[in-house]
């Protein structure tokens, strides 16, 4: 896994921008640019603070087998009441083209 794209993935699906980021942690918005890049190393601290600005623990932040937006959209669903949540299913299936 690469770190970076990682990061980047984490925040986007924080509606966050990199600047947002950045100060949350006390870190330049250059210094996010590069992590998310993979220009630069990062301790293991400065990901630690990133994780938590970031609201995912480290086993969160290395297991990708569900994507943050994948998270975020199972908890949206789950917080709908259970017909709307059968009118949501209608709605979606309607939307994949049967092959």
């Amino acid at each position: 896994m690469e770190i970076g794209p990682r990061i980047k993935e984490l925040r986007i699906a924080s509606n966050m921008t990199a600047k947002e980021l950045a100060h949350k942690i006390d870190i330049s918005p250059s210094f996010i640019s590069a992590i998310e890049h993979n220009s630069t190393k990062l301790s293991l601290k400065t990901l630690e603070h990133l994780c938590e600005a970031l609201n995912v623990s480290l086993a969160e932040f290395f297991n990708d087998e569900i994507s943050p937006i994948e998270k975020k959209l199972i908890s949206l669903i789950q917080s709908l009441p259970e017909e709307k949540q059968y009118d949501l299913l209608k709605f979606l299936d309607g939307l994949v083209i049967k092959r």
